[in-house]
């Protein structure tokens, strides 16, 4: 009896979840700190930049309900206006350096188009940034050139450190960067001086 009162003194009690605060009310100052918090950490287009704003403002409205969700909006269209002035938000900018990123990553033309897609930058606008990219980078194939930047990051095909491996799953992971299956093969089958020389034509 005493041990078993002596075990129970021991046991610690559940910690209580701590209760999520409530959302925010929307004021002109809010959405400034919110979005210039958000901007430091996160590049980002106006698209994308109204969209992650437009989620908080659904949220307090949802909460308080005296809000009108059209006051909050023109707000925020202030806010994307003075971000705009400022230079925190330029798509042109934002677009140039997720481009050459997302090149340099190894990512196939298919895979920038639908990544940058989800980021509400019109398709036309970023195909037409990627070929400029890639003429100024010099690079005569450049989805080849890119499937050989990702197969030296993920140290397969000629980079691979081991003599064995896998092909099926190099080939999965070649395709999931968005590469088809013929430009796949060729990157994996590159010589090391082969792929290292292409590598080293592409100018930074």
């Amino acid at each position: 009896m005493a041990q078993d009162m002596a075990e129970a003194e021991n046991i610690k009690p559940r910690q209580q979840r701590r209760e999520k605060k409530p959302p925010k009310k929307i004021t002109e100052k809010y959405l400034y700190n919110s979005g210039l918090a958000y901007l430091q950490r996160f590049p980002a287009g106006t698209s994308h930049f109204r969209r992650i704003m437009s989620r908080k403002i659904d949220k307090s409205c949802n909460f308080h309900k005296e809000q009108l969700k059209d006051d909050c909006i023109a707000l925020l269209n202030k806010t994307v206006e003075t971000f705009t002035r400022m230079g925190l938000l330029n798509d042109d900018a934002y677009l140039q350096g997720m481009v050459t990123s997302l090149r340099r990553r190894g990512l196939s033309t298919q895979a920038i188009l639908s990544k940058l897609g989800q980021k509400g930058m019109a398709q036309d606008r970023v195909f037409t940034v990627l070929q400029s990219h890639d003429s100024t980078q010099g690079l005569q194939n450049p989805d080849l050139a890119a499937a050989v930047m990702l197969t030296r990051r993920k140290r397969i095909g000629a980079f691979r450190k081991s003599s064995e491996f896998e092909r099926n799953k190099e080939l999965a992971a070649m395709g999931r960067a968005g590469f088809d299956f013929d430009i796949a093969q060729r990157a994996l089958a590159l010589p090391l001086d082969e792929a290292e020389e292409m590598l080293a034509q592409i100018r930074s």
